[in-house]
């Protein structure tokens, strides 16, 4: 009796039909598997997380703190249509002091694609045809059929206005001095 036990464990404690093999092996290999996974999908759809010229955004900080207190001191508030009939931007911008001739409006929006992260920025000048009253003329490089939302910068030297503007075709931006 005792032969035929040893026989039947040396059948069953074959290396690969031990189930322990599963638990040691198993676990591990799982891990790696899905480790490799992970990092296929890291690599392909990685976010640009730090922009190209953060250094020159840094030292700028402080200049743009400036801008925006002096904003407030001016007590500035723009509102800006967009007229694609006559392909003219027109701004309507007040201040408690007189206003410069020209004023330059930044406007910023994602590139094409769902996936991109690189940012178009369009520089407009605004002349003044009226004492707060400025237009700008849209070049046709300037397309903004598929823009949905702007990040725009009315600025001067002195001071600057900030704000974001949904759906331009449709409605106009408000901007007021950053608090």
């Amino acid at each position: 009796m005792d032969a035929s036990l040893l026989q039947q464990r040396v059948k069953k404690d074959l290396w690969y039909k031990e189930p322990w093999l599963l638990l040691v092996v198993g676990g591990p290999l799982i891990v790696v598997c899905a480790s490799v996974v992970t990092g296929v999908l890291a690599w392909r759809g990685s976010d640009k997380v730090v922009a190209e010229d953060y250094y020159k955004q840094g030292l700028m900080i402080n200049k743009d703190l400036l801008r925006d207190s002096k904003a407030r001191e001016l007590q500035l508030s723009a509102s800006i249509t967009l007229d694609l009939a006559a392909n003219r931007l027109k701004m309507t911008l007040s201040a408690n002091r007189d206003l410069p001739d020209t004023v330059q409006v930044s406007l910023a929006s994602s590139g094409k694609g769902l996936t991109s992260v690189t940012e178009v920025i369009r520089r407009l000048p605004m002349k003044q045809l009226r004492p707060g009253e400025f237009e700008g003329d849209l070049s046709s490089n300037l397309s903004l059929a598929s823009v949905k939302l702007f990040h725009v910068k009315v600025e001067t030297t002195e001071w600057r206005l900030t704000g974001d503007w949904f759906d331009p075709e449709q409605r106009q931006a408000r901007l007021t001095a950053a608090k």
